[in-house]
């Protein structure tokens, strides 16, 4: 409930101050501005009917130095859920440490952070706001073939002068921060990848990791690919990843496979259309999922999203309508 207050008194806050500024979040001084986002959606399938409270969030972050930065990132998810179908609902305002990291910048070719962070692989992962991303569902590539979250260290900068070719290594070696907030939960983490742009249109990269989960000791290896083209009004980006798994907790060997393809159409700067197809090939389970998703968004502005999309799934029973409201502060 503290929290909730909270967030009610920042969002106040940030509409009384003259200085704010609609998703830049609110400067307290030089060193610290505060922010916050929440999300709404409602989805509507055979199997349910529900209305969820999906994401609040409390941000601080802001530059100690030249050198030194910081961001904490709390969040709480879902925080209400109103299922129509059973007539049931469902409350957690327990606020997660979703990031909390320290950054230094020692040179454009090398920089470290130190925390609870975003796993830095691919495209869709480094988007983890709803407002941000251009649909509201996600698609099972991004959260069933790697940690999105890891807690210890990123090397990571550009190997060129051109800032076109960026690595990232990074590691992790013990429990996550907070293991109730995190896809797979996991104590040993090690990957590498690579981002390349070029033509000022395309980009290009991979990453390479492992890592070993926590309850069923499953030993994962796992390479990845993505590439993007973006040319306004057109923006065309997919990604796959294959993974080898080890489940010693049952003695079985699988690989699975998953990717989508997604493009988006802007009709104008506010209005855009979006299509996706994802594929999951789950090994482990034996079962197969094709997902076809059209979509509409809406973007007032930057920070603010309206989403609307239907999922066609390879199991009908499962196709869904879905709309979402979200706003960064």
């Amino acid at each position: 409930m503290k929290f909730i207050l909270a967030f009610i008194v920042l969002l106040v806050s940030f509409l009384n101050s003259d200085e704010y500024e609609m998703g830049h979040g609110l400067k307290i001084n030089e060193y610290l501005y505060l922010g916050s986002y929440f999300s709404i959606d409602y989805q509507k399938s055979d199997e349910k009917r529900q209305f969820r409270l999906d994401d609040v969030a409390l941000l601080a972050y802001g530059d100690l130095s030249s050198d030194f930065s910081y961001l904490l990132e709390l969040e709480s998810a879902p925080t209400y859920v109103k299922n129509y179908t059973t007539s049931t609902s469902t409350n957690d305002t327990k606020f997660h440490y979703e990031r909390m990291y320290a950054n230094y910048m020692h040179s454009e070719m090398i920089n470290i952070r130190v925390g609870k962070q975003i796993t830095p692989i691919g495209y869709w992962n480094l988007e983890p706001i709803n407002v941000l991303r251009d649909t509201s569902s996600n698609p099972l590539y991004s959260y069933k073939m790697f940690p999105k979250l890891l807690t210890g260290l990123d090397l990571f900068g550009y190997f060129d002068n051109d800032n076109t070719i960026k690595y990232h290594l990074f590691m992790q070696n013990n429990e996550d921060l907070d293991e109730e907030y995190i896809n797979i939960q996991n104590d040993h983490f090690l990957g590498a990848s690579l981002e390349y742009e070029f033509l000022d249109e395309f980009s290009l990269g991979g990453s390479l990791g492992q890592y070993i989960t926590n309850v069923d000791d499953k030993h994962v290896e796992f390479m990845q690919i993505n590439a993007k083209y973006d040319n306004y009004p057109f923006l065309l980006k997919g990604e796959v990843a294959y993974s080898d798994i080890d489940n010693r907790f049952i003695n079985k060997k699988s690989n699975n496979l998953a990717g989508y393809t997604q493009g988006m159409y802007n009709l104008d700067m506010k209005h855009a259309l979006i299509s996706r197809y994802e594929y999951f090939n789950d090994d482990e389970n034996n079962e197969k999922t094709h997902i076809g998703v059209f979509g509409y968004s809406y973007r007032p502005i930057y920070s603010v999203s309206f989403k609307a999309e239907y999922q066609w799934n390879s199991d009908s029973y499962q196709n869904k309508s879905l709309v979402s409201f979200s706003v960064l502060f």
